[in-house]
């Protein structure tokens, strides 16, 4: 059996919040730790990185110069998809400038979705990758995405299930289709 180093942070995670005894806690802990899959010669920076190599990726890059309203929409639909809203840079900068980014996402997600708002990153590096001008674009990955051929990516003023149905519809890359077309019909198809 392998387990990878993400895997183990959320069983362990789940350990500490469960009401099992410190002693039986730290057994299970220390068998965790002893099952093969995390190499001790990567960092653990490296193993987050790569954690998501084999899976796909959905992101919807935003800017905080869009209104509260398609904030809020993306937000929510992003949340029922499962994509993560990625943002370029802090709201403001200079000083202040994560306090204000935190309040904006905290404001967004209380007014769209509650305590089950979308998955927020401030990630320039996503920005530069996929080649993202305008906001709002919509990414969906393929692994790292570090190549064209990883990733398809439709960008203008639409929803997630827009996006999603043009990128099911137009991608070249048929995993990103089919992708595309099962998140859409999972988050969407009762609406």
């Amino acid at each position: 059996m392998v387990i990878s180093f993400l895997e183990k942070r959320i069983a362990v995670r789940q350990l500490f919040q469960s009401n099992i005894s410190k002693c039986v806690r730290r057994k299970i802990i220390l068998v965790l730790f002893c099952i093969p899959g995390y190499s001790h010669s990567e960092t653990l920076f490296e193993s987050m990185r790569e954690a998501n190599q084999q899976g796909m990726s959905g992101y919807v890059f935003v800017s905080e110069k869009l209104s509260d309203t398609t904030l809020i929409a993306l937000s929510r639909e992003a949340s029922k998809a499962g994509m993560g809203m990625v943002l370029n840079g802090y709201v403001i900068d200079g000083p202040g400038g994560l306090d204000a980014t935190k309040a904006l996402v905290q404001r967004i997600n209380s007014a769209c979705c509650g305590k089950n708002g979308a998955n927020w990153q401030i990630n320039p590096l996503l920005y530069e990758r996929y080649k993202i001008r305008t906001s709002p674009s919509f990414v969906i990955a393929i692994g790292t995405g570090k190549s064209n051929n990883d990733f398809s990516k439709v960008s203008g003023e639409m929803s997630v299930s827009n996006a999603l149905k043009f990128i099911a519809q137009q991608s070249s890359i048929k995993s990103i289709r089919d992708k595309a077309r099962s998140t859409y019909v999972k988050a969407f198809s009762t609406e």
